[in-house]
């Protein structure tokens, strides 16, 4: 369960394919909630005994459907991520608002909004964030909120923006905020 796809002998790759491939033709259906792992199975033609050898249960197979995506977003406050692939990922995200907007609330949005913040806390401890003035945890919520809450509002309609405008503002604003949350270390002389 805890290999990435790409580790993965090229049989098991395709069940994890499988899955989610099924579980993202459920999701343009039918609301979250109600995809059951049964559906995902028959949709899928997989065991259930094989599918838990692949995640814990929906919510992982939604953080693992996700997990490019928010990759991307994590690599966002580090300055690590193309501002235009994050353009064209919210472009993305914009044609398949349907399916974005299902995503994005209830429990799914909890899930997903914890994946992120995960991969946000990951990359600041791999980037050695003793520096911080916050703990990493609280220091991951925040950047990853302020990237999210954003997303979630124009993907609902809230106010208007362009995929570009809106992932440079994004990188802007993220960037700033775990500069703010940087210590200034003093140097005696």
């Amino acid at each position: 369960m805890g290999q990435a796809p790409h580790d993965l002998d090229p049989r098991r790759r395709r069940t994890r394919e499988s899955l989610q491939s099924a579980f993202t033709l459920l999701a343009q259906q039918r609301r979250y909630h109600e995809i059951r792992i049964d559906d995902i199975l028959k949709a899928s033609g997989v065991s259930r005994s094989t599918f838990y050898e692949h995640f814990a249960g929906k919510d992982a197979l939604l953080a693992a459907s996700m997990d490019g995506a928010l990759s991307l977003l994590a690599d966002l406050p580090a300055g690590k991520a193309s501002v235009p692939q994050v353009a064209a990922l919210l472009a993305h995200f914009w044609d398949n608002r349907a399916l974005a907007r299902s995503l994005l609330q209830g429990a799914a949005l909890r899930v997903i909004r914890s994946a992120l913040m995960r991969q946000v806390e990951d990359r600041l401890k791999l980037a050695g964030s003793a520096r911080l003035r916050l703990p990493r945890r609280l220091a991951a919520h925040a950047l990853a909120d302020g990237m999210f809450s954003p997303i979630v509002a124009w993907l609902s309609g809230e106010a208007a923006s362009s995929p570009a405008d809106l992932a440079a503002a994004l990188a802007t604003s993220s960037q700033a905020m775990l500069g703010g949350m940087r210590t200034v270390l003093h140097l005696r002389q």
